[in-house]
C-alpha cells in the first residue's frame, strides 16, 4: 500500500486515491466512445459557452460520470472540472485536496471524429500533484500516475525516453487557445519554430502530452492553458523524467488554477535545447 501524509501528518492511500483515478476515467471514457463517431457525431447536441469554446453534451455526460464515480469510490476534496465545480467532502482535513478533471480534452476533433482527444483526471494537495489518469479511450491507450510509484501504461509498468536527441530533428507539439492568442503569438513568440522539423497542433492537450510521455513526441508547447487541461499529463511526465515548466524554465506553481501563459513539456535534453531558443 502506497501511503504519503498531508501536512497534518494524516495518511493518503495513494494506492485507493489512483484506483479511484483510474476508475472515473475508465467511467469517461465509456461515456464517450459510446458517443463517439456516430455517422461522424451528427447527433452531439453543441453549443459555445464562449465564442470558440465549443461544449458538446458529450462533455457534460463524462464530467457527470466523473463525478459519479469518484463519490462512488469515496474520494475526498473538491473537483475542478472544465465543465463544473463539486465538492465531495468538507472536512478541514481533506480542504486542501482539489481533482483537476478534463473530462473531454480535445472537443472539436472529437466532433468531427478524429481520434486527438482524451480525459484528464489528477489530485493535487496543496501545491502538488499526488496521482492522475489520461487516457486516450479510441486508441486504447492509458496512462497513469501516482507521486513516486512510477507510471502505467494500460495496467503494467512503463517506461520510454525521447524519441529524438537534437531539437532541429524533432516534431514539436503546439497548442495555441483560440484565435485572440493565435493572433497575438504570430506576431511574436512563434520565433523557435524555425528552429525544429516540424510542429503539429491537435485541438487538445491531452492528446499530445500524452504522446510526449508515451516516447513518440519529444515535446509540446502550450499556449493559454488552464491547469485542469495539463495537469494530469503533468503528474505522469514527473514520474518519466520528462520536464514541465514555463518558456524560461521555471517550474509550475500547482498551488494556482489560474491559465498560464506558456507551458513547455519535454523530454529533459530537447527541453533544455527548445528553452534555449525560446529565450533568444
Amino acid at each position: 500500500m502506497a501511503i504519503d501524509r498531508d501536512s497534518n501528518g494524516d495518511a493518503l492511500d495513494l494506492s485507493a486515491i489512483q484506483l479511484a483515478a483510474n476508475s472515473a476515467a475508465e467511467a469517461a471514457s465509456q461515456v464517450l466512445l459510446s458517443r463517439f463517431r456516430p455517422g461522424v457525431n451528427e447527433e452531439l447536441s453543441i453549443v459555445y459557452k464562449s465564442p470558440n469554446a465549443l461544449v458538446t453534451d458529450a462533455d457534460l455526460a463524462a464530467d457527470k460520470a466523473i463525478t459519479e464515480s469518484l463519490r462512488h469510490a469515496g474520494a475526498s476534496g473538491r473537483i475542478l472540472s472544465e465543465e463544473s465545480q463539486t465538492m465531495i467532502s468538507a472536512s478541514e482535513s481533506e480542504s486542501e485536496l482539489t481533482w483537476l478533471v478534463d473530462p473531454l480534452c480535445g472537443t472539436v476533433p472529437f466532433s468531427t471524429g478524429m481520434d486527438h482527444w482524451g480525459v484528464n483526471i489528477a489530485l493535487r494537495r496543496g501545491g502538488e500533484l499526488l496521482a492522475a489518469s489520461l487516457p486516450l479511450p479510441s486508441l486504447g491507450e492509458t496512462l497513469s500516475a501516482s507521486r513516486g510509484g512510477g507510471v502505467l501504461r494500460n495496467g503494467s509498468s512503463f517506461t520510454t525516453s525521447s524519441p529524438r536527441e537534437k531539437l532541429s530533428e524533432s516534431t514539436v507539439g503546439l497548442e495555441v487557445d483560440g484565435p485572440d492568442e493565435w493572433r497575438a503569438r504570430l506576431s511574436s513568440g512563434l520565433e523557435w519554430i524555425p528552429h525544429v522539423s516540424q510542429v503539429n497542433t491537435f485541438a487538445s492537450a491531452a492528446y499530445p502530452t500524452a504522446l510526449v510521455c508515451l516516447g513518440r513526441l519529444p515535446a509540446a508547447v502550450f499556449y493559454g492553458i488552464e491547469p485542469v487541461h495539463f495537469a494530469a499529463g503533468a503528474m505522469i511526465a514527473s514520474e518519466l523524467g520528462v520536464s514541465v515548466t514555463d518558456e524560461k524554465g521555471n517550474e509550475i506553481d500547482w498551488s494556482k488554477d489560474e491559465e498560464l501563459d506558456v507551458v513547455v513539456f519535454g523530454w529533459q535534453e530537447i527541453h533544455a535545447q527548445l528553452i534555449d531558443v525560446m529565450s533568444d
